[in-house]
């Protein structure tokens, strides 16, 4: 609750109300009235927003306007009891009779509540389909499926649909798995991060055994399918990438930078997967395509971290975004960089043509743009000149916010686009539009 006295009629009695307040150009409002008392409620019949807000600490709010005007620190006092029933004389100075909440009881009353609704399937889905389907990570997921399609299109070998539909299902089975336990691991953490916050486990949707359970069922059956669908490597190469993702780099996340190094390795493996799915591992294209997705993590990473930074850091996870900022932007810069001579590598083994070079080179320079001028904003925040002065420093984080966002953004563009360029520009792929043997012959 919160007790204060407005200075402006200091004979007013204390009043103790839930009411939300903002604070503007070091003047305080509350939302919904200009000023108010118990008296003046009942006397203009003003209406105030009694919204629910989660305040500070008193310490921190009287220091937050320590060096500012006196009026606004004496203007709030904050207490965090409430008013006791029996007290008539308070009581009759407020509104509205406040009551203890007692939490157990609320929590009974709304499974009661829920067991009484009927079941459709609108809140079958809400409730049992979508939290599974969110334990996957859908996106996330996608991204990992396609990687190792795309791979599978690139090899030499000739391609059945048989084998392209079990690589499908059982790719995208192992990286929901692997999803399933990371979520299931991390709920008092997650809970900590904004862009975690609404995840099954964190808001009781499943338990962690249940992530568990679920991820088991479908790790399995991922697992069997590419083992009976496709080959032995291959189940290999995706029960492993389970166990890397969701045990080591989930682990590393809470101890050591390293992490990310060992996350993009996660990400290098579906290629070549779909790679072994038709060919043999020890051609140099596959190769080239696992260092594409291993690289291209980096910009795209570090450059999404860095926004979310202080995030990471109350939620306890050690990212170099927050450990070291330098080396954040420098590590994105230097794997974008090496993207160009990863793409002319598929040229060179004989994966595309000559000309992908060219094309791909677009789509990487796009990126590797952003990525300077996100390391090269980095760079000067961290001298001397601009970190001691705190206004030139806050305008250089902003600049490099806005890259950071930019270097994300392009990278979410530029992969898809380099992917389906060394489709298009697949060797011998337009060979047949421009032999001179298919031409029609007179019968």
């Amino acid at each position: 609750m919160l007790s204060f006295r407005l200075l402006r009629n200091s004979s007013a009695p204390i009043v103790r109300l839930q009411v939300p307040l903002r604070i503007v150009n070091n003047e305080l409002s509350i939302l919904g009235t200009r000023s108010f008392s118990s008296s003046l409620l009942k006397r203009d019949n003003i209406h105030v927003n009694t919204a629910p807000v989660e305040f500070q600490s008193n310490r921190s709010i009287k220091n937050a306007f320590l060096n500012k005007e006196k009026a606004i620190e004496m203007a709030i006092r904050c207490t965090d009891d409430i008013t006791d029933p029996k007290d008539l004389k308070t009581q009759n100075n407020i509104p509205f009779a406040v009551k203890p909440v007692d939490i157990n009881a609320r929590k009974l009353q709304r499974k009661k509540e829920k067991a009484a609704r009927p079941m459709t399937m609108q809140s079958i889905k809400k409730q049992v389909i979508d939290p599974y389907v969110q334990l996957t990570k859908p996106r996330l997921t996608i991204l990992v499926m396609l990687s190792a399609i795309c791979s599978y299109a690139l090899s030499p070998n000739a391609a059945s649909v048989s084998q392209l539909l079990s690589l499908t299902v059982g790719t995208t089975l192992c990286s929901g798995a692997a999803n399933a336990i990371n979520m299931g691991r991390e709920p008092e953490f997650d809970r900590q991060m904004t862009r975690t916050q609404t995840r099954p486990v964190v808001t009781g949707l499943v338990t962690s055994k249940q992530a568990f359970e679920f991820a088991s069922i479908i790790g399995s059956i991922g697992v069997s399918t590419l083992y009976l669908g496709v080959n032995p490597i291959v189940a290999a190469l995706g029960a492993a990438n389970i166990g890397l993702y969701a045990w080591t780099y989930t682990s590393l996340k809470r101890k050591h930078i390293i992490n990310t190094w060992v996350g993009a390795i996660v990400g290098a493996i579906p290629p070549l997967m779909g790679w072994a799915a038709a060919s043999s591992l020890t051609d140099p294209g596959a190769w080239c395509l696992a260092g594409l997705l291993y690289a291209w993590q980096f910009p795209h990473f570090n450059s999404l971290s860095h926004n979310i930074k202080n995030e990471y850091k109350n939620a306890g996870y050690v990212m170099t975004a927050w450990k070291n900022p330098k080396l954040n932007a420098r590590v994105a810069l230097r794997y974008s960089l090496l993207m160009f001579p990863l793409c002319f590598g598929l040229a060179y083994y004989g994966v595309t043509d000559p000309y992908y070079v060219l094309d791909s080179s677009i789509a990487n320079a796009w990126l590797t743009y952003w990525a300077f001028k996100f390391y090269w904003q980095q760079r000067k925040n961290y001298t001397k000149e601009i970190l001691n002065n705190k206004e030139l420093f806050n305008k250089g984080m902003h600049q490099s916010n806005i890259f950071a966002r930019k270097t994300m953004l392009t990278s979410v563009m530029q992969l898809p686009a380099v992917l389906l360029l060394a489709i298009f520009h697949k060797k011998d792929r337009w060979k047949w539009l421009f032999n001179k043997d298919t031409k029609l012959k007179p019968v």
